[in-house]
């Protein structure tokens, strides 16, 4: 039970910019109702601010350049044929 409970807070912690600021700022009362051994809870309370906040910060850029790349924008911008706007529409 409690490795899913370390990586529900962990996993909200990089997806959740106001449970990561909680986490650092009161990291008692963020953690509360998880259920976490005194080691997990330490180990927690030992990661640095920053490089949370710095990882959090790269999984949203990867996160959405695989989205746009999903979306068929790849590297290069959308792909338009000619004579349509982007939503398939022919312009008046």
């Amino acid at each position: 039970m409690s490795k899913e409970a370390l990586q529900a807070v962990i996993g909200k912690a990089v997806l959740d910019s106001e449970f990561r600021e909680a986490l650092f700022a009161d990291p008692d009362q963020a953690m509360e109702g998880y259920e976490l051994t005194e080691e997990e809870v330490a180990a927690l309370k030992a990661i640095d601010a920053e490089t949370m906040e710095s990882f959090a910060g790269s999984l949203d850029e990867r996160i959405s350049k695989s989205l746009i790349a999903g979306a068929g924008f790849g590297s290069h911008g959308p792909t338009i044929t000619e004579g349509k706007r982007l939503g398939g529409e022919t312009p008046v």
